[in-house]
């Protein structure tokens, strides 16, 4: 949203609280609300604040339009299904590429080829790995896009080598 926005966003959401048991919104909890929410696009905002009218009890916060916004992502049931039918198909030696998130999670278990050569009755096991990776990759995101700052700064804060990991601990 534009700032040109907030007049129309601060209406949708008094009209929520006004249908939705609660507290009252203060003009600090609409702050909070516009910092949290003021990188939607206002149709998406629109369409998500009707689908929480009709779908949540109380006045959602912030977290339940995130929620939604989440719900729109490939699962990792989803994304593991994509990886079985592309090292299914894949040349041994031919590169496997089908999105960033996916990748890295496929890299951190050995990459695509030695997933393929997986024997059949380890693959639950595999799916479960898989599952965890996907899920810490989607956290690990979210953090770094909302807070590039402390991304920044952790990656500069980072040891370069073991030697320095190690002389750090003692």
């Amino acid at each position: 949203m534009t700032p040109a926005d907030k007049p129309e966003f601060l209406r949708i959401l008094t009209g929520l609280s006004s249908v939705k048991p609660g507290k009252p919104l203060t003009p600090e909890g609409l702050g909070v609300y516009w910092l949290a929410l003021s990188d939607w696009p206002l149709d998406e905002f629109k369409s998500a604040a009707a689908h929480l009218a009709r779908s949540v009890e109380f006045m959602p916060n912030p977290f339940h339009f995130e929620q939604l916004r989440q719900s729109a992502q490939p699962t990792a049931s989803e994304a593991w299904e994509r990886v079985l039918t592309a090292i299914r198909s894949m040349n041994q030696y031919d590169p496997v590429s089908l999105d960033a998130r996916t990748d890295q999670a496929v890299r951190a278990m050995g990459g695509y080829s030695r997933l393929a050569m997986t024997q059949t009755d380890a693959m639950p096991f595999r799916a479960r790995e898989f599952a965890q990776l996907w899920a810490d990759g989607a956290q690990a995101e979210e953090a770094r896009t909302a807070l590039p700052g402390v991304a920044r700064r952790a990656a500069l804060s980072a040891p370069a080598s073991i030697g320095q990991l190690l002389s750090r601990a003692s």
